[in-house]
């Protein structure tokens, strides 16, 4: 099983957000996630969710994986509503699922974020980073990508050298 999970935020598979995931991790094993294919509902307080929710598969898929890359299309500067509804069930993982929780102290966590600006929004990576911290995992850091802009290959290959130093690859 690959070490490294990467969680797809987008609200389309063949997006900006999943080319540039797919040209980063080109010849890499990883196994991939896309929210859009999993049905996850928001947040209870009572915590009463059906069946049919997939929250506690993908609690399971991250805990077989070492290292956590979440990318998410930028949407009115700020993650997809779908990231941020996953980011939102963590807190069962904090009271529900203790267990679920503890396991990702010591996993590392990476953001890849697509969108049009010349640079991420003003306090874009808080909430990732604050809760890599809050759950104990090392927060490696994020990668930008303006789709807007051509990457050559020369450059790619100096991103991938870069957004991948925390792992043997």
């Amino acid at each position: 099983m690959p070490e490294m999970l990467i969680i797809n935020g987008s609200a389309r598979l063949n997006g900006d957000t999943q080319k540039f995931i797919s040209r980063l991790t080109e010849g890499m094993d990883y196994t991939l996630i896309s929210l859009v294919e999993h049905y996850i509902l928001p947040y209870h307080y009572e915590s009463s969710y059906p069946p049919e929710d997939q929250f506690e598969l993908l609690a399971k898929e991250i805990s077989y994986h070492k290292h956590i890359v979440f990318a998410t299309p930028v949407y009115w500067y700020a993650m997809s509503g779908r990231m941020k509804n996953l980011f939102d069930r963590l807190t069962d993982w904090v009271t529900l699922n203790k267990e679920a929780g503890r396991n990702l102290k010591g996993k590392t966590l990476k953001v890849i974020a697509v969108g049009t600006d010349g640079d991420l929004p003003d306090g874009f990576i808080i909430p990732f980073s604050r809760t890599a911290g809050y759950l104990e995992m090392d927060f490696k850091g994020y990668q930008y990508f303006n789709s807007a802009n051509t990457i050559t290959e020369e450059e790619l290959t100096e991103i991938r050298k870069s957004f991948f130093s925390f792992i043997s690859v």
